[in-house]
């Protein structure tokens, strides 16, 4: 897959275009992907995904951002495995946002020679989303390009949703926040030096840099695959502030199941978070935190023989 950062940087054939926010690029999201691919096969076009490289909303109220579900590289990563030829990750500002509706389509139309644009039941574009999916259409027959509208997409009778997700990764549910994102929620970043603690357990751990902005699921324990040095892991992942041994801050740690290829501080780490396990929870002594440690080691292999 291509990789832009401006649609002016197209320099090939027409094409089909598919654009969103692909917040988490979830089921729906996948639903346009497809369709994008499908007519770009039957008519021997380009698919493009059309995004921006920031959340819309940090233009004008940064502190209404919601936590992120996919960093930028998480996404290109996500998008590429859908199989789009390209994706285009423009930079969102205040000129940009400035533009109206028919602004906005003759921009991408100039530069993307779209001759189908695929766009979700509930696509808003130009100045303050005054531009909808049916002001698409009717845009299109001017520029010469067919739209296509990509309807709801249920899961469980309900819509799926970033907001939806969101919500069900804040109640630790990962196993259906991985039916509605079509894969399991991840966590990636470098592994840094931490506080030692599961070196005097004897089961030391990969403490993970996680971003900021990303979603994280309640503090707990949780059994995960673990991607480190190009091989997977089972992983019993604490998140949380470890209130047996107080005073740290919030952490991510891997407790790797047969990692020994030595330390990997500095490595980059992919966590994929399959199920809570338990709550976090203070124990009595670092005795009982151990033979906890243990216990949670067991039930994550546990989890993946069962599902062998």
């Amino acid at each position: 897959m291509k990789l832009l950062t401006h649609e002016r940087q197209w320099r090939g054939g027409e094409t089909v275009v598919a654009f969103g926010t692909f917040d988490g690029v979830h089921e729906g999201h996948a639903r346009l992907m497809r369709k994008a691919n499908e007519l770009a096969a039957l008519y021997d076009l380009t698919s493009v995904a059309y995004t921006f490289s920031t959340h819309p909303m940090a233009v004008f109220a940064p502190d209404r951002v919601p936590p992120q579900l996919e960093t930028c590289s998480q996404r290109v990563r996500t998008l590429a495995a859908l199989g789009v030829d390209v994706t285009v990750m423009r930079p969102f500002d205040r000129a940009y946002a400035a533009l109206s509706p028919e602004e906005f389509v003759r921009s991408f139309v100039e530069a993307l020679r779209p001759r189908h644009v695929v766009v979700g039941f509930n696509y808003s574009f130009g100045c303050k989303g005054a531009g909808k999916a049916q002001d698409m259409v009717a845009l299109g027959k001017t520029y010469g390009f067919e739209t296509h509208v990509v309807p709801e997409v249920r899961i469980d009778g309900e819509p799926v949703s970033s907001t939806r997700i969101r919500a069900v990764i804040a109640q630790g549910d990962m196993e259906q926040a991985a039916r509605l994102l079509g894969r399991p929620y991840a966590l990636c970043g470098i592994v840094e030096h931490g506080r030692q603690i599961g070196r005097t357990l004897d089961f030391p751990t990969a403490n993970l840099r996680w971003d900021a902005d990303k979603a994280l699921p309640p503090k707990g324990v949780y059994a995960a695959r673990a991607f480190v040095r190009g091989r997977w892991y089972m992983a019993a992942v604490n998140i949380g502030e470890h209130p047996t041994v107080p005073g740290g801050r919030m952490t991510v740690e891997a407790n790797l199941i047969g990692y020994d290829e030595g330390d990997c501080y500095g490595c980059h780490m992919r966590l994929l978070l399959m199920k809570r396990l338990r709550a976090e929870k203070k124990f009595e002594s670092l005795d009982a935190l151990r033979e906890e440690v243990m216990h949670n080691r067991e039930q994550t292999v546990a989890y993946f023989r069962e599902r062998a």
